[in-house]
């Protein structure tokens, strides 16, 4: 469009004039919203890299990686503790003799009530762990965590696995 296309238009009358114009704004208008959609989507990946990549991010994956090898940790000398819970419950009672059959019926179910609890106090707490575990293993294994993870460090699924070994 040149200045003479416009004073032409201008010169058959208003009314050409007018909606050449508004033409050429609802052009422009088009163009700009197009561009703008366009950038919009840079911007909003700009956005979603600096969440995930970003300074803040990485310290925050970090301390989240610290703090799972730490409950980690925790857990695997609580359920060491739970361990030695259930060995001394049979300890306890080995004075009544090693022939359970003998001991008096309330002291067998007495015994019983106590090893059952101190066996699901150890599961729950070895079910805990796994969960944690569990967690910090799929976490490790996402793309925008790579740089926190390496395969010396991650900890066993199972806490009997982490035994035998």
């Amino acid at each position: 469009m040149s200045w003479q296309s416009w004073e032409k238009s201008a010169d058959k009358g208003p009314v050409l004039f007018t909606l050449k114009a508004f033409f050429a704004i609802v052009l422009i208008g088009v163009v700009i919203s197009v561009v703008g959609y366009g950038l919009g989507w840079f911007g909003q990946a700009a956005q979603v890299a600096k969440e995930e990549f970003g300074p803040r991010a990485a310290l925050d994956k970090y301390q989240w990686f610290i703090e799972q090898e730490s409950a980690i940790k925790k857990m695997d000398q609580d359920i060491k503790m739970f361990e030695g819970r259930v060995t001394g419950v049979t300890e306890q009672y080995r004075g009544y003799g090693e022939d359970q059959s003998k001991w008096p019926p309330h002291i067998q179910v007495q015994y019983n009530r106590e090893r059952q609890q101190a066996r699901e106090d150890l599961i729950a707490v070895a079910s805990q762990r796994n969960n944690l575990v569990k967690e910090y293993n799929a976490a490790s294994e996402k793309f925008n965590w790579a740089p926190f993870r390496t395969r010396l460090d991650k900890p066993r699924e199972s806490f009997q696995e982490y035994q035998a070994k």
